[in-house]
């Protein structure tokens, strides 16, 4: 049933999980595993053996009686579950167990012989669970299961993503710093060609017309008009009303 409603042996639960407890050693049937390391305990041992001899009894009297020894023994195990307080024996677990019954007609029939039979058993932390029920069951935490995987690959994303943006945040810093670097050179070298301009160039040109030049040209060199592009939409973008309502 299990298997069939999605989950996996091994990974989602556990068959005959055994701990020792000071009154002995106890081994459910079933230890579904559930998200934050919470556990799901599951008994299928119930006896069935007045139901199958009602079934075979023709005397009306008799299959009563059997019958009544079917909710009789169906409660008593209920209340021997109730007892064993599973849920405090492995870890952060869920307050009650899951008995399994493997039948719809099974439950039904103790049901007509005391119909607060299911109620009785969940007072002592026992739900009764048939084939339906624990299809539902199953399916439920391998949906739960399947959200848990969705919050964690959302917050991994989420994760990644914080790190890409410092890492974005970082780069930029860089490309700033060599664009004021780029800048303060570009001014600097301009600097530098007015003053070949007007303090060298001028005094080359004598030689040449004192015929004292060489056989070289004097190119005039080029101004570097071009600044660095500046990082524009790197600026804070514009508080909310609610960031302002917030301040």
């Amino acid at each position: 049933v299990l298997t069939q409603a999605g989950l996996v042996e091994g990974v989602d639960f556990n068959m005959e999980v055994s701990v020792n407890t000071d009154e002995g050693r106890l081994r459910p049937d079933v230890v579904i595993n559930l998200p934050s390391d919470r556990k799901l305990i599951i008994d299928a041992k119930c006896s069935l053996n007045a139901y199958l001899e009602a079934c075979e009894e023709v005397d009306d009297t008799k299959r009563d009686a059997c019958f009544k020894a079917h909710v009789a023994s169906t409660a008593r195990h209920a209340q021997q579950l109730g007892s064993k307080s599973y849920w405090s024996q492995f870890g952060d677990a869920a307050d009650y167990v899951v008995m399994y019954i493997p039948g719809e007609h099974f439950l039904t029939a103790a049901l007509e012989q005391d119909p607060e039979l299911w109620e009785k058993a969940f007072r002592d932390r026992v739900l009764l669970a048939t084939p339906t029920n624990l299809v539902a069951i199953a399916r439920t935490v391998a949906s739960v299961w399947k959200q848990e995987k969705l919050m964690e690959s959302a917050e991994e994303i989420a994760s990644l993503g914080k790190e890409l943006h410092s890492r974005l945040a970082t780069m930029a810093q860089h490309m700033e710093r060599v664009g004021k670097n780029l800048s303060t050179a570009n001014a600097a070298y301009n600097q530098m060609v007015g003053s070949f301009e007007s303090q060298v160039f001028t005094q080359a040109r004598r030689f040449e017309t004192l015929g004292a030049g060489s056989a070289k040209d004097l190119p005039t060199p080029p101004m570097v008009e071009a600044s660095p592009r500046p990082l524009t939409k790197l600026a804070p973008p514009p508080a909310s009303n609610e960031d302002e309502a917030a301040a």
